[in-house]
């Protein structure tokens, strides 16, 4: 058994320790992809057994990926949100922050991990974090929508919860689907804006 040494010190608390183990994780996804990553690795990383894994992370390698998703989902929607503050409609707040995302995303070597060919086979896992990472990204982006409604931007018989469902998915179309041709980013805010805000907002 791998000795117990968590680096300079012991954690302090529960969370501390999933934390160390989440960190960990990282750099191993990092290193070899989420794919080829296995609970051996991260504890190995780590310096503990695959039985202390366990007692943080009772749902092993799968939770794992999941805690490391969303860490850094609330991250990224956290400094989303500052830049879609700074818009003066919806639609513009709709355009930019899905232009946003994507690149957000696409330089992040943790999320983009979850949009590589590799993961492909190993569906449980990657659907578990991916329904989680949505799950968040809707409850950042309903109370959006509401106050829009309330201030006259939303078009008529729009559903709060459709509209970040319809959003999200055009995200993730974006990400995963190579489109017919790059775009200029110009044009490409032009299709969001025409496509996508224009399906949602009155401005």
């Amino acid at each position: 058994m791998a000795r117990e040494s968590w680096g300079s010190e012991a954690p302090t608390s529960v969370d501390d320790a999933r934390d160390r183990l989440v960190d960990a994780a990282e750099v191993c996804f990092t290193r070899f992809g989420v794919a080829k990553t296995t609970l051996e690795d991260i504890a190995t990383e780590a310096g503990v057994s695959r039985a202390t894994v366990y007692r943080y992370f009772g749902g092993g390698r799968d939770e794992i990926i999941l805690g490391v998703v969303l860490r850094e989902g609330r991250e990224f929607l956290a400094s989303l949100d500052r830049r879609v503050q700074r818009e003066q409609t919806l639609g513009d707040a709709i355009v930019e922050g899905v232009l946003y995302t994507v690149a957000a995303v696409r330089r992040s070597d943790h999320l983009a991990l979850l949009f590589a060919p590799e993961v492909a086979g190993h569906t449980t896992s990657i659907a578990g974090a991916s329904a989680a990472l949505y799950e968040l990204t809707q409850d950042f982006l309903r109370p959006i929508f509401d106050q829009a409604r309330t201030s006259g931007q939303l078009r008529d018989g729009i559903v709060s919860e459709d509209a970040a469902e319809f959003v999200l998915r055009m995200i993730l179309s974006l990400l995963s689907v190579a489109g017919p041709r790059r775009r200029p980013q110009a044009k490409e805010r032009e299709f969001l804006r025409t496509y996508c805000a224009g399906a949602i907002t009155c401005d």
